[in-house]
């Protein structure tokens, strides 16, 4: 800790006159002593006050009130300038210019002092009538007035002169006291704002290094210590990182690792102590004692950075000598401590928020991209009306659905789910889609074109990659429909009230090769309805984990199968998230409708 030769303030910078001179009048109604109270270097701060006749009759007067002035700065300045110390009291005695006694009593501080009390308007012996004349001759008083005033002046006893003496040093005392409860107050409260201050600078940053150095910089500034550390844990290897230092040399921060487990010291912290070091040159826990014997470190104190239960380093402060640290010291320090750890918490809560929000964007950019891959308006046939409804339950998702324009007015269309969810489900999809597009302009046979995508996928995925596809082809009079299905479930055809699967095909694709895909062709009539959907309709689940099911959707599609296919596939969704009303879904819906309006 560091200190200073001289006062930080003045007496009355801490002490109001006004406060010294009523406790001076006090003290003289009590003692029946004159007194008066100067600063440290000698200069009266408070008006003398008279006890005896003759002492208040000689301050009336211009030049015995100059005189007596003089006396008592005399006798101030003198503790300055080798005086003479008299009784127990660390006192200074002076004969004044009336052969008054003035004695000196100091005020001191730590050995700093502070100011002085001067007491005395007594005489040693009695008061010759001829020094009274010659008093009053210099400084033009009525004699005979001077005469009776010092007639009434009583000679003081050495016994009066300890008691007077003792009362004087209680009253220095008490000053003091006054005085360093002021430094006190006047040093919590810098210390109160210091804190406050860093408060409002640790809040108002978003750089954590930035946020740390501050912290070591202002803790060593506000406790007045010789240096600061910050360690903060690096959960997956246990080490504690020297992350900021204030004050600390290259060769002392490069000492060795310091390791939670391994250092009682820290170890201690992270438990909830405050560690208190006498001596790091000796202290047995520390593991680098001659390197803080090097440093010029003595001294230590060691807390945890804990927030909100989390614990995230430790903060240390060294001085340069030995020191005790008051109570109102750890506290300081456990709450600066607590301030940045708040600090270090909320910066990676930020960072982390800044990187989810890099990340929505990214969805986002990739929902956008998606959304473009399914069509925005279903194709136009002379003899088919199509209808679609897809709703992805994240960002991106893993249905899709598509509408081909082949050679000779085929017409193509397919639907699938790709396992997983979010951006890889969206990625391997387009893959999919890609691969589909690819061989289904150049291949005829539909299960050749299943049986591709399928090589495909196995190439260029992982084995828990894969995916469920459902092809068709309509031709251009729409009299019929060649289909392959890989593992996907069967789309209906809804005919007279009753309904047909479409299951003709093979495995799910991306799991194994070679596969062999099947491939049927149905004869459509007019008025046929053919409802193609992913699972997450038959899987969507209400609060009573009841699935949707094939039995409602059946139902569903029976009700509104005479209001054409847009209807129905709108109605087919909104009768799945009625069912499942505020229940979360783990699954995209995805329905498309194709109806044969009319034939050649």
């Amino acid at each position: 800790m560091t200190s200073s030769t001289e006062p930080a303030y003045r007496l009355t910078d801490s002490v109001q006159a006004s406060t010294l001179q009523e406790l001076q009048d006090s003290f003289a109604a009590l003692a029946q002593v004159s007194i008066s109270i100067c600063d440290a270097e000698g200069h009266l701060l408070t008006q003398p006050t008279c006890a005896g006749p003759l002492c208040r009759l000689l301050r009336d007067s211009e030049t015995g009130q100059a005189a007596c002035i003089h006396s008592i700065e005399a006798v101030a300045t003198a503790f300055g300038n080798g005086g003479q110390v008299i009784a127990a009291a660390n006192a200074l005695e002076q004969t004044c210019h009336a052969g008054m006694i003035h004695v000196g009593v100091p005020i001191e501080l730590a050995g700093q002092r502070l100011g002085s009390i001067i007491v005395g308007d007594r005489p040693a012996g009695q008061v010759t009538h001829e020094g009274i004349s010659e008093l009053a001759r210099q400084h033009g008083l009525d004699n005979e007035m001077a005469q009776a005033a010092a007639a009434e002046v009583v000679p003081i006893t050495n016994e009066r002169q300890q008691v007077t003496l003792q009362c004087a040093e209680a009253l220095a005392k008490a000053v003091a006291q006054l005085y360093r409860q002021d430094l006190q107050i006047r040093s919590r409260v810098e210390e109160l704002t210091a804190v406050y201050e860093l408060a409002g600078l640790l809040s108002g940053t978003e750089d954590l290094q930035a946020i740390l150095d501050a912290s070591a910089k202002r803790v060593a500034e506000v406790m007045r210590v010789k240096a600061c550390a910050i360690r903060l844990l690096d959960k997956a290897s246990g080490e504690l990182i020297l992350t900021s230092r204030h004050n600390l040399s290259e060769a002392y921060v490069n000492k060795g690792p310091v390791v939670l487990g391994s250092n009682p010291i820290d170890d201690a912290a992270f438990a909830g102590q405050t560690v208190y070091i006498a001596d790091a040159a000796t202290d047995p826990r520390l593991q680098y004692p001659e390197q803080a014997r090097k440093e010029g470190i003595v001294s230590g104190l060691c807390t945890a950075m804990s927030c909100r239960g989390d614990t995230v380093g430790v903060m240390r402060v060294y001085t340069g000598e030995s020191h005790r640290f008051s109570l109102f010291e750890i506290s300081l320090l456990r709450a600066v401590a607590s301030q940045a750890a708040a600090a270090v918490v909320n910066a990676r809560f930020y960072a982390q928020w800044r990187e989810s929000e890099r990340y929505e964007q990214h969805l986002q950019y990739a929902g956008e991209i998606q959304r473009r891959m399914i069509p925005a308006e279903p194709p136009q046939h002379r003899y088919i009306t199509f209808a679609g409804e897809y709703a992805p339950r994240l960002e991106v998702g893993g249905d899709f659905y598509d509408f081909l324009d082949l050679p000779w007015g085929n017409v193509g269309l397919c639907i699938a789910d790709v396992v997983g969810k979010g951006v890889p489900a969206a990625l391997m999809m387009a893959s999919v889609r890609a691969a589909l597009r690819g061989h289904a302009h150049t291949i005829l046979e539909i299960n050749e074109i299943i049986g591709r995508v399928n090589r495909h996928l196995c190439r260029d995925t992982l084995t828990k990659e894969f995916a469920t596809l459902f092809y068709g082809v309509f031709s251009p009079d729409a009299a019929q429909f060649t289909y392959c299905n890989a593992g996907h479930n069967p789309p209906l055809l809804y005919r007279a009230g009753r309904f047909t699967r479409l299951e003709s095909g093979g495995m799910l694709i991306g799991v194994t090769t070679p596969q062999v895909y099947e491939r049927e062709t149905l004869a459509l009539k007019k008025g046929d309805l053919l409802v193609f959907y992913t699972d997450g309709v038959t899987e969507a689940l209400n609060f009573q984990d009841q699935a949707f099911g094939m039995p409602r959707l059946e139902d569903s599609i029976r009700r509104y199968a005479g209001e054409g296919a847009r209807t129905l596939a709108k109605q087919v969704l909104w009768d799945v998230r009625r069912f499942a009303g505020l229940a979360p879904q783990t699954d995209d819906v995805t329905i498309v409708v194709a109806e044969v309006t009319s034939q050649p």
